[in-house]
């Protein structure tokens, strides 16, 4: 997989802090509609607080990966998130999370959806990704780290 195949350099979503995560997945959803990426912002929204009711999306080490699937997507798209203060998205390992893969698309996608999880979760256990896009200035920056990043654990 190549993360820079489904994420975009304008999808990086850079937001100071938030009470819960049902607020976080409030503002994305708008960031979303911003990017015309979706037109109904309570849907996704709620299908994005539905799936973590379920069961926590955090994977540990600084990191969460929400994925949803939705008529509202026409493809397979990942977004990032960087929480610069950290958030309680009851992690297994307790720690608070400070950067999001948020996966989406419609239902056709359920392989890839698994593969691009296998995916991030190999790239957060293998290289220091969340330290490294929390000390950059901008979503420009968190892009180029992403890549970078991407780029150390492919064959």
């Amino acid at each position: 997989m190549n993360l820079n195949d489904y994420l975009d350099a304008m999808d990086v979503f850079d937001c100071e802090e938030y009470a819960n995560t049902d607020q976080f997945y409030a503002a994305f959803a708008r960031f979303l509609k911003e990017r015309n990426h979706i037109s109904q912002p309570e849907k996704i929204k709620r299908l994005f607080i539905r799936r973590e009711k379920v069961q926590s999306t955090a994977i540990g080490k600084g990191a969460a990966a929400p994925h949803i699937f939705s008529d509202e997507f026409s493809r397979f798209f990942i977004c990032v998130a960087r929480i610069r203060k950290g958030m309680d998205f009851q992690a297994p390992d307790g720690k608070p999370v400070f950067l999001v893969f948020l996966i989406m698309s419609d239902d056709r996608d359920v392989g890839l959806h698994l593969k691009s999880l296998a995916h991030i979760a190999r790239m957060v256990d293998n290289t220091d990704i969340v330290e490294a896009t929390r000390t950059v200035a901008n979503a420009k920056e968190i892009y180029r780290v992403l890549i970078q990043k991407d780029e150390l654990i492919r064959p």
